[in-house]
């Protein structure tokens, strides 16, 4: 069985990009070791400015402490982030709806 990557959490969140927009682009996570899948359903929007801390906060809840999870969240008009978090450390990148920013 292949190990979900940082690379193709990014691909499967351009999926659903491409299937259902962007514009009203949710933050998701998921925790690989139980194949749990969530969708933060809403961000008030005096606190739109605050997304990032909002959605690792939200994903440090969902995952157990040291627990591996990959988070995306919109970050710009056209560029989400992908953080990967595993026991002992995070790395995260930004990515276009398309192709990936590096």
């Amino acid at each position: 069985m292949k190990t979900l990557d940082i690379a193709a959490f990014a691909e499967i969140t351009r999926r659903v990009i491409a299937r259902d927009g962007f514009d009203g682009y949710l933050p998701t996570v998921c925790v690989p070791a139980r194949k749990h899948i969530s969708v933060l359903e809403s961000i008030p929007p005096e606190k739109l400015d605050h997304v990032r801390e909002i959605a690792i906060a939200w994903a440090e809840k969902k995952a157990k402490p040291d627990e591996e999870y990959f988070l995306a969240y919109k970050e710009g008009a056209d560029s989400f982030r992908v953080v990967h978090h595993f026991s002992g450390g995070a790395e995260e990148r930004l990515f276009s709806a398309h192709t990936t920013l590096e």
